[in-house]
């Protein structure tokens, strides 16, 4: 059971694995467009990830950030590479949310998947196995290509790639994953972030890329809904 906050704020969320508990934090906006799922694969969440939630609540969207790796994890030096793994635990909180909105304890909403660098593959795994239930992905560096070709090439969900501009490896492993994804795809450049995120123009300017593509597919998700 989900218990709801009286402002939608806050609200924790969890699923058991292996290891132990994994834990989310899910932020309900009044009449949002969609849900936008921010995966990461870390003891704790990364600070510019909770300054991106609130970009992502500014511009009308839910959020709910998950951890896919449990506090007795820490010591597992390559955890965070694990994408089977890490696949199965994202796949157990989408399972939980759907639940919910099959139950009506949350309200019927898009999903939306987002992640950075060693958590992209995961996402774009996650959404090739969910097929339409992933109205869009967002994935901020990273290499694609580790979801496994099967992945990419049944990939259905709308993929938005963003890249650092001085990151030429990345580029161009990611332009030749992107040859074997057959749904809607982009790849822009961004300016490079840098350490200092909270006043890099690099962040700002993903963080925005990445607000404009949950909200233009939301909009045509729920359009087309039943």
């Amino acid at each position: 059971m989900i218990s709801i906050t009286p402002d939608g704020f806050d609200i924790p969320i969890s699923v058991p694995s292996e290891h132990g508990q994994l834990h989310g934090q899910l932020a309900l906006l009044p009449e949002a467009r969609g849900l936008v799922v921010l995966a990461h694969a870390a003891m704790a969440l990364d600070a510019r990830e909770n300054v991106l939630a609130d970009i992502f609540r500014h511009a009308g969207l839910s959020t709910l950030s998950v951890d896919l790796l449990s506090r007795q994890e820490e010591r597992f030096a390559d955890a965070h590479n694990n994408i089977p793994l890490l696949a199965r635990r994202l796949l157990d909180f989408l399972g939980l949310l759907k639940n919910r909105m099959l139950l009506g304890e949350l309200e019927s909403q898009p999903i939306g998947l987002y992640a950075a660098n060693t958590t992209s593959p995961v996402v774009v795994r996650v959404a090739a196995l969910r097929d339409h239930d992933i109205a869009a992905i967002v994935c901020r560096g990273g290499l694609i290509d580790l979801a496994g070709m099967l992945y990419l090439r049944s990939l259905k969900s709308p993929l938005l790639l963003l890249v650092e501009e001085t990151d030429e490896q990345h580029i161009a492993s990611n332009r030749r994953a992107l040859q074997e994804v057959n749904c809607l795809k982009e790849l822009k450049l961004t300016p490079e972030i840098g350490i200092d995120y909270a006043t890099s123009t690099g962040f700002q300017v993903a963080a925005g890329e990445a607000a404009q593509w949950f909200a233009r597919h939301f909009k045509v998700a729920s359009s087309t809904s039943p």
